[in-house]
């Protein structure tokens, strides 16, 4: 079997339309209206579910100044039992299910999450998973994150 292109186009031609699509895609959904700290747990659930060390042990300073800390790393070992926020608990529910089983996502789930988020804050919890998944999917099968778990503070 083999592959053939299913464009004429290659990545250096097309770099400056990908930079133009990646700033309108950060103009819309940055700052955004979710928390940085639910953001942060997010952002690391989907890196724990990489299996993407860096995306895992990055840290924000930003979050961390607005209350993010380790101890909330650890209670996303078992969310349902955490003392995070309901809305931390459905947010990173919403991850585990988008990156591993969207149906487990079920009706009483969809209803936490509309009690905790509106249409717009729901869209940016959806965008971040896009962006955070591709890149440390990336990452993981290029072979360039750290093999250690050391915390990298941005």
């Amino acid at each position: 079997m083999s592959s053939s292109p299913r464009t004429t186009t290659n990545l250096a031609d097309a770099a400056p339309r990908l930079a133009a699509a990646q700033a309108a895609f950060q103009q819309v959904a940055y700052p955004g209206s979710v928390d940085l700290v639910t953001r942060e747990l997010v952002r690391i659930t989907s890196g724990r579910l990489s299996h993407c060390s860096y995306c895992r042990n990055l840290r924000l300073r930003a979050a961390i100044k607005r209350g993010f800390d380790e101890d909330m790393v650890a209670q996303l070992d078992d969310v349902t039992q955490s003392n995070l926020t309901d809305a931390q608990k459905i947010a990173v529910k919403l991850a585990q299910a988008f990156l591993t089983d969207p149906a487990a996502f079920g009706p009483e789930d969809r209803a936490e999450l509309r009690r905790n988020f509106d249409d717009e804050q729901v869209a940016e919890l959806m965008l971040d998973l896009v962006r955070f998944r591709p890149g440390s999917k990336l990452a993981v099968a290029s072979g360039t994150v750290p093999e250690g778990d050391d915390l990298v503070l941005i």
